[in-house]
């Protein structure tokens, strides 16, 4: 039965519950910009394909994410030489292997020994590739890096793709369908704030196409410490995460984040799914409501008539 047309209303804990497949891989776009509107704009755009894998040794829930052809910064390759470098060094950590908690939050980065001993590959490459100070200096911060996990998990607590896909969104709502959570994003990441506090507000029912909606709304909580409160940070965030019905899955996320201390940055993160080639998005919205685990307790369907609209106009739900 296809659920594009149709409205689902639920209720009961309003619990999300991940029912990615073992081995299902999907293909996703991202677009980070930085600094929207303003004169020292730029964007970075790329591919990403996320697999869920079969748990670990000791049972840990394991994603790999492969990158996918080139990084674009403002629609062209890097071509200065020292963007050209971070980017062939960076190829070091795909794939890459991240452990996330149970309710879907980034943990750790799992084969950081793999990652280490592909880094030998790479570094010749390099060598061939570039050379000069710039060179032998990067090379030996990196191998710095790349021999201490735990630089390996602050680097990753950066990164903006990991950071607003892989957020703890498969909990209770509660029966008003909403909770709220500190996220701390890589735009205040070494300033003196907890994070933003956020409100996070699931649907109560299927959008137009049949996508499970989630909003965030937040705003930076600052330390509690009497030095800043003279000049105390501020920023606000918004996310907006359309799920799949059926494996609730990320479709799409669109987040907003800005931050002032004193001068205000903002970044806005999109990642869309990239349908397989002649697929709809949306072709296996199927859902079967005998589906063990279904995480809601109740489910009424209710036939809407709607005309088929083109791709990014019923993502984007314009």
């Amino acid at each position: 039965m296809d659920i594009s047309n149709k409205t689902i209303y639920y209720s009961g804990v309003n619990a999300l519950r991940l029912e990615w497949l073992a081995e299902q891989s999907v293909k996703y776009g991202v677009l980070i910009t930085f600094n929207e509107g303003e004169e020292n704009s730029n964007e970075v755009k790329y591919e990403v394909q996320v697999t869920r894998l079969k748990p670990g040794t000791e049972g840990q829930a394991l994603f790999q994410i492969d990158r996918v052809g080139d990084v674009f910064v403002n629609e062209i390759l890097p071509d200065l030489v020292a963007d050209r470098l971070a980017y062939a060094a960076g190829k070091v950590f795909y794939p890459l292997v991240i452990t996330v908690d149970q309710n879907g939050g980034f943990q750790t980065v799992y084969n950081c020994t793999e990652i280490l001993k592909r880094w030998q590959s790479v570094k010749i490459k390099i060598l061939n590739d570039f050379e000069g100070t710039l060179v032998e200096n990067y090379i030996e911060r990196m191998e710095k890096l790349l021999n201490n996990p735990d630089s390996i998990q602050v680097a990753f607590s950066n990164d903006w793709f990991i950071q607003t896909f892989f957020k703890p969104l498969y909990k209770e709502y509660g029966q008003h369908r909403t909770t709220e959570s500190i996220y701390k994003f890589p735009i205040a990441n070494g300033f003196n704030v907890e994070g933003y506090i956020t409100e996070e507000k699931l649907s109560g029912k299927t959008n137009s196409f049949g996508a499970i909606e989630l909003l965030h709304n937040g705003i930076i909580k600052p330390l509690e410490d009497d030095l800043y409160i003279a000049n105390r940070a501020t920023g606000n965030y918004e996310g907006y995460y359309l799920l799949h019905p059926k494996y609730r899955r990320v479709i799409s996320v669109v987040s907003d984040f800005n931050y002032g201390a004193p001068v205000v940055s903002k970044v806005k993160v999109k990642i869309t799914v990239i349908p397989k080639s002649g697929e709809e998005f949306d072709q296996d919205f199927e859902l079967d409501t005998n589906v063990k685990g279904l995480p809601v307790t109740e489910i009424v369907m209710i036939d809407r008539q709607t005309s088929r609209k083109g791709f990014w106009d019923r993502l984007l739900n314009k």
